[in-house]
């Protein structure tokens, strides 16, 4: 399975595409694109509450200060886009605008993570339940004399590694990712967990 060719257009399309989009898109001119929009961060607040929300937020705050400014790397490489008195074609200029564009790409892929890890133990203890359940069934259907179907763990292998794929690919989405998500990705991982151990032969 892992040398089929849909395995290798998961890791292309959802693991490989993510890190080249981190590169290529702060390119972008449009600073808006990179920023947390308002609609998810109003739809954290409503499904978190004011308190867990703000958290989140400082969580966010603290880790990317940590990571990033404590050590020097956000102003190293501000400082190395900084023009010089020489005309250099705008690519100073370009630099620029890359950088600051990255530093607010990695900043929201960091508050989505922080918030994506909220439902992180929830959504563990739901899909080990889900595991557990799907192998008793297993075992109750072997019992019984009755079969468990090949093309339905294969199916249900192929979704988990398709819905891990996109919930990490979503981080750097230019797109609003509302709290709501991280619920629906929990239910589906733990519907495909029971499916492919209640299939597996």
């Amino acid at each position: 399975m892992a040398d089929s060719r849909f395995i290798a257009h998961v890791r292309w399309w959802f693991f490989i595409v993510p890190l080249i989009a981190v590169f290529v898109m702060p390119a972008i001119p449009d600073s808006s694109l990179f920023e947390i929009p308002d609609a998810e961060a109003r739809s954290v607040e409503r499904t978190l509450g004011d308190v867990r929300a703000d958290a989140a937020t400082e969580r966010t705050n603290a880790t990317f200060r940590r990571f990033f400014v404590e050590t020097g790397l956000v102003q190293t490489t501000l400082a190395a886009t900084r023009g010089g008195d020489v005309d250099d074609g705008g690519v100073s200029s370009f630099a620029r605008i890359w950088v600051r564009n990255f530093w607010r790409l990695v900043y929201r892929a960091i508050y989505r993570a922080t918030v994506m890890r909220v439902w992180l133990l929830g959504t563990v203890v739901f899909c080990a339940a889900a595991f557990v359940d799907g192998t008793v069934r297993r075992k109750i259907k072997a019992a019984a004399a009755g079969f468990a179907s090949p093309l339905s763990f294969h199916l249900a292998g192929h979704g988990i590694l398709l819905l891990a794929g996109v919930a990490f690919a979503v981080l750097v989405a230019p797109v609003a990712v509302f709290a709501q998500y991280w619920v629906v990705v929990a239910a589906c991982m733990g519907a495909l967990l029971w499916k492919a151990s209640s299939s597996y032969q």
